[in-house]
């Protein structure tokens, strides 16, 4: 038996491949004051269902993957270690001066968020490397040691040490390493060449920085784990879920927990893609939201291809390591409505998350949430199955909303709860053309594969808004990004920066480098005992134009660039990418190439969904729900359908609600949906 577990603000999602290869899933309510105490409780859960104890589940567990919030909240929240940075001398600015531009270059009052590291907390130290490894000045061990024992006398909890050109040269950094190894035996540290060995200079200090001030929390959060599964009988081995969307040790998260930032949504792409293919919708073109109780993540995937970047940030903090690329915003379940003073209706990012939570949990919460608004506007039924079941008082929503949105805009309980569900759509609306729109790709040619246990809710107005035809809804739609966990890869990223251009390209050290982090690979997937036969390696390296501030990720054609023919593939591969992306080639100028990576896969057990057979079931209404749907502009008696007992392949025409266990799915009016062999929701707009 395998389980995989997604922490998220509002629920944790857990699903089980059994050992008869049918996966299912659960949810429980998240325990911010201890997430392990969430994730036993969903753990009873999937004991109570296979009618036996909590050991007995443990001890027949083999594989336990974990996607922790643990990282991205602590960042968030402000409850990293206090951690020092020790700089190269002149250079004690880095963090606070970051890269110059805005993320907006529209606004001009763009706030950034203080240094991750202030000043008063960053040290510097006697050194020099030039740009090509030369060491221009030896390294001070003198202001070194004064370095670090300011740092002890600053109460410093970690070290990140950053020094100019550290990657071309790794001497110093190594030495001071030593030297904090030596003075402070128990402090965790992290050197900037280990943890982002990237050109640019304020990326790879805050990613160290991240990195460093995260070793405190990590280890203790882990240990936490590790402890509490093994006192109820785990002993099958225990993975975690990083910012590439693979899964690694213990001993890797450990030395990085930098990749642990955004661990569970990086699965959900994965899944999304997964359930395309499986239905054979979409052509590799799949847009894949997840839409939870606190946030709303959207990725898009094009041809097959997952994207993949390095711009992550967290509070504005860039953590800058091999990232799946996913767009992040405050809209879900628990997100609460307001008023402002000018009588706009905001929804978001403020979440109620799992405690208090919506108004209508009865937990103490008494302002509106986007989940009280389905509650009133009859979307919803009277109990959340999520969690083991949770009533849900409609008395208390319609008090919340009556209260904060309804009489200050002088509309009905149903007006106003009309009014949050379409804020909320918008917002999310936005955010997917963020990543189409924006970008001159046309959501029309996708589909959309909604994930998360709020977005069947929601997906087929947000879908009609962009102009997309198709909404799936899987099997595992309420466990998404759970879902993506269990059936992703062990995986890793190995990279070291080495300058070199097409005009007087340097095939030997180029291929010594490639040759060395091939082997670094393959020991990693040794370590985490992958056969040979599953292993797989993926080689990139960064390359620009000449006088291009920006990189752009190139797969290598071959393992090696071993001749002048290989270096014209991989220049005409570079050619046609940025064709791609911008729509302008320049074969006159020269490539240069910044860094090259490896990436370690290790291709684990695959999970297979068996298809349904069809049998004599009939779609008998369970009930009707009185709802005001926006489209008619009133009340509508809409029949409700149990999921599990849909015909298969017969289309039911909107407007109809299907209740899932893990889900409920709205289908408006003018859409169509059937139930697929594979056990999917496929929703059809174009009817």
């Amino acid at each position: 038996m395998h389980i995989a577990v997604d922490v998220g603000g509002t629920f944790t999602d857990l699903v089980v491949h059994r050992e008869d290869g049918q996966p299912r899933g659960y949810k429980s309510l998240t325990t911010p004051a201890d997430l392990t105490d969430g994730v036993l409780e969903g753990l009873r859960l999937v004991a109570d269902d296979h009618a036996c104890c909590l050991s007995e589940l443990l001890a027949r567990t083999k594989r336990f993957c974990f996607g922790t919030t643990t990282a991205t909240n602590a960042v968030l929240e402000g409850k990293a270690a206090r951690t020092v940075l020790i700089t190269t001398r002149g250079f004690r600015e880095t963090l606070l001066i970051r890269e110059g531009g805005r993320p907006d270059s529209y606004d001009m009052k763009a706030v950034f968020p203080k240094p991750y590291i202030p000043r008063s907390l960053t040290f510097e130290v006697t050194e020099r490397i030039a740009y090509d490894g030369r060491i221009i000045e030896p390294l001070d061990e003198g202001s070194v040691s004064e370095a670090i024992e300011r740092s002890r006398q600053a109460g410093a909890e970690a070290i990140a040490v950053s020094l100019l050109w550290s990657i071309a040269n790794a001497d110093h950094e190594r030495r001071v390493g030593e030297m904090i190894e030596q003075a402070l035996p128990d402090m965790p540290f992290s050197l900037s060449h280990r943890v982002n060995p990237c050109v640019r200079e304020y990326r790879r200090t805050s990613a160290t920085a991240l990195d460093a001030s995260l070793k405190p929390v990590v280890i203790e959060s882990i240990r936490r784990l590790e402890g509490r599964l093994a006192t109820h009988g785990f002993t099958g081995t225990l993975s975690y879920v990083t910012s590439n969307g693979g899964q690694t040790s213990t001993r890797e998260i450990l030395n990085r927990p930098v990749y642990l930032c955004f661990s569970g949504p990086s699965a959900a792409p994965e899944a999304g893609r997964r359930f395309s293919d499986i239905e054979s919708i979409g052509g590799g073109n799949v847009i894949t939201t997840d839409m939870g109780g606190t946030s709303f993540d959207v990725s898009i995937v094009t041809g097959g291809r997952i994207p993949m970047h390095r711009e992550g940030t967290i509070a504005g903090h860039v953590f800058g390591v091999p990232s799946v690329e996913v767009h992040t915003i405050g809209a879900g379940g628990g997100s609460i409505a307001r008023v402002d003073s000018g009588g706009l209706v905001h929804v978001g990012p403020e979440s109620a998350g799992a405690s208090p939570g919506p108004a209508c949990y009865g937990k103490g919460g008494v302002r509106p949430t986007v989940t009280d608004a389905n509650l009133v506007s009859g979307s919803l039924g009277d109990t959340l199955t999520a969690g083991g079941g949770v009533a849900l008082s409609r008395d208390l929503a319609r008090a919340a909303i009556r209260e904060h949105v309804g009489d200050p805009l002088g509309m009905s309980e149903s007006e106003a709860a009309a009014l949050i569900r379409v804020g909320c759509e918008q917002n999310m609306v936005v955010a997917i053309e963020d990543l189409t729109v924006k970008r001159g790709v046309d959501p029309r040619e996708y589909i959309m594969v909604a994930g998360g246990s709020a977005a069947g809710l929601h997906a087929v107005a947000i879908a009609r808004e962009l102009g997309i035809g198709t909404v799936l809804v899987p099997p595992m739609t309420g466990v998404l990004s759970a879902f993506g966990i269990l059936t992703g890869n062990i995986s890793f990223n190995f990279g070291e920066s080495l300058f070199t251009t097409s005009a007087r390209f340097d095939f030997e050290r180029v291929n010594k480098l490639l040759a060395s982090l091939e082997r670094d690979a393959r020991a990693y997937l040794e370590r985490m005992n992958i056969d040979e036969r599953d292993q797989r390696l993926h080689y990139t390296c960064e390359a620009r134009y000449a006088d291009q501030v920006w990189q752009l990720t190139l797969t290598l054609p071959d393992r090696r660039v071993a001749d002048a023919a290989a270096l014209d593939t991989l220049v005409e591969a570079f050619h046609c990418l940025h064709e791609t992306r911008y729509a302008v080639r320049s074969e006159t100028d020269p490539v240069e190439i910044t860094e090259w990576n490896v990436q370690a896969i290790g291709q684990l057990e695959d999970v297979d969904f068996p298809e349904l057979t069809p049998d004599d079931r009939i779609a008998t209404p369970i009930g009707r729900r009185r709802s005001f749907l926006r489209e008619l502009d009133t009340h509508v008696n809409v029949p409700v359908l149990q999921g599990e007992r849909l015909p298969l392949e017969q289309e039911f025409e909107g407007p109809v609600f299907i209740e899932d266990p893990l889900t409920t799915i709205v289908v408006n009016p003018g859409a169509r949906v059937r139930l697929s062999r594979f056990g999917s929701y496929i929703i059809d707009l174009d009817a």
